[in-house]
């Protein structure tokens, strides 16, 4: 009967060994695919996270009074009375531990209202709460870009020399710098033309352009030249605009010159010679 007894007291033991072991398990959580190390209560079938940790960790926003919280993903509005410790906007969170003046919320209660997923592998420890919907948009963007990538291959073998082939990048427009908010002034003074000249080079393009160089011509009727001007730019942002002046003596006995453009940039779309 003794042996019976001491054999019995150690399965006993043995069967509360384990229960520790099992209930004090390390687990190693992540959040959105990144290391959470704030406190955590592994509690039943229940994994609680301390709950300013985690919305750290999250696109959560989250409204704070005395030991009463409110997390939404949209704009938050408190209710009138609290009844619960956590809300999902106006939703009580049921799972919730206050614990050494912190408060801990489970991982899988809040999945359920922030369309997330938590996977738990309790022969590893590891804990994934990530979202659904991110993954889903992650999966279609790499579909998207295994179509591009087919279809720029699909480019090489072209017969079509006008295509852009792999790693070229697409022409600019040849209009994509203008010339904008133009003033010429001239006046005829003392038998002698003065020119102030005042205008914008903008960048009308989507892009970036890059070793922009403007040559304005002041030319006669018959087109010859009597005066140039030239202005470079290292670059222009998309919608960007640099201003430009110039001031110039007619000496000549041509009354009334013009003025002409020549714009040059880094990667300028070729316009097609008449044929």
């Amino acid at each position: 009967m003794k042996t019976f007894f001491k054999v019995f007291s150690i399965g006993v033991l043995l069967l509360i060994v384990i229960a520790v072991f099992a209930f004090a398990q390390q687990l190693y959580i992540f959040i959105h695919n990144k290391p959470y190390k704030g406190d955590y209560i592994y509690q039943g079938n229940r994994i609680y996270v301390e709950i300013n940790q985690f919305v750290k960790m999250t696109n959560l926003k989250m409204y704070n009074q005395g030991n009463y919280y409110v997390l939404s993903d949209k704009t938050i509005v408190p209710p009138a009375s609290f009844t619960s410790l956590v809300y999902y906007n106006n939703k009580p969170l049921k799972y919730v531990i206050f614990q050494n003046s912190k408060v801990y919320v489970d991982l899988f209660e809040l999945s359920y209202f922030t369309n997330a997923v938590v996977e738990f592998n309790k022969e590893t420890g590891i804990v994934d709460y990530y979202s659904k919907a991110k993954v889903e948009l992650t999966a279609q963007q790499v579909y998207q870009a295994s179509e591009q990538i087919y279809n720029t291959q699909k480019d090489i073998y072209s017969t079509d020399k006008k295509k852009i082939q792999v790693g070229e990048k697409p022409k600019i427009p040849a209009d994509a710098i203008k010339i904008v908010d133009e003033n010429p002034q001239y006046d005829d003074k003392n038998n002698r033309g003065e020119l102030r000249y005042t205008a914008k080079v903008k960048n009308t393009y989507k892009e970036t352009i890059e070793d922009i160089k403007i040559k304005i011509k002041i030319v006669s009727p018959a087109n010859d030249v009597l005066h140039e001007e030239k202005f470079s730019f290292s670059l222009l942002k998309p919608g960007e605009s640099k201003e430009i002046s110039f001031y110039w003596i007619n000496n000549t006995s041509i009354p009334l010159p013009q003025i002409k453009y020549e714009i040059d940039f880094k990667g300028k779309e070729e316009q097609e010679k008449d044929k």
